[in-house]
């Protein structure tokens, strides 16, 4: 099983999603549930020279739009493979903030999960989601489907899955290479769909160095919620 870190909103659009459940609902259809996240390609694929739609990464090789077939290999190296278990890191506390051990009843005598919390003691020292330990983890994921993509080439419905609310933030076509009415189907969706997918992304990786603007290729990975599971 392997560790996966989300922030405190994604971590509660994951607790408003339906568990053993696949496509993906929400518990509660007024708030965003989540099951997709993306990741940053490392490094990034590079263009070869004097042919502009042909990319290359480590040992693959595919042109624009033919990364749907397995010829390039791109699946075998993904941080995540399908059928992978997952849990989730997040930001929490201890009732005995001295006391370094963690054991099962984390969640119902020793601590609290900051999602979780209306509002706590200014002087409550939550302990950052990196530094959770398995022991610790409330939330479990089964990885359903991974691919590469464009981070621009998001779609509202992967918006959607992705944790976000729907009334939010704007995006605009990654360039001027669509014909006018690709442009103004990309604007109207969203405008009147948009999501706040684009302002999350951007708190946490432009200062990274992969803004919004800069499309880089991402990992996409789908998941779905599970519980009533043996986790190992």
């Amino acid at each position: 099983m392997k560790p996966i870190l989300f922030s405190t909103p994604m971590v509660k659009a994951l607790l408003n999603t339906k568990p053993n459940t696949w496509p993906a609902e929400p518990i509660d259809p007024s708030g965003p549930c989540k099951s997709q996240t993306r990741m940053v390609m490392k490094p990034q694929p590079t263009l070869e020279s004097g042919k502009p739609d042909f990319w290359h990464w480590r040992d693959c090789m595919w042109a624009n739009g033919g990364l749907g077939f397995p010829e390039s290999g791109i699946a075998d190296h993904a941080p995540y493979k399908v059928g992978d278990r997952l849990w989730v890191r997040e930001s929490h506390v201890f009732a005995n903030h001295g006391d370094p051990v963690y054991k099962a009843d984390f969640r119902d005598k020793r601590g609290d999960y900051w999602a979780s919390v209306a509002s706590a003691p200014k002087e409550v020292k939550w302990r950052p989601s990196i530094h959770m330990p398995r022991e610790a983890a409330r939330l479990f994921l089964e990885v359903r489907e991974v691919r590469a993509e464009r981070l621009r080439d998001i779609s509202p419905e992967d918006a959607r899955a992705e944790g976000s609310y729907l009334d939010r933030c704007e995006c605009l076509p990654r360039g001027n290479d669509k014909t006018p009415v690709e442009a103004a189907f990309s604007q109207k969706w969203c405008r009147v769909h948009g999501t706040e997918f684009r302002a999350s992304w951007d708190a946490i990786n432009a200062k990274k160095g992969c803004p919004w603007e800069s499309d880089p290729w991402v990992w996409v990975c789908e998941f779905m919620r599970v519980e009533g599971q043996k986790h190992v």
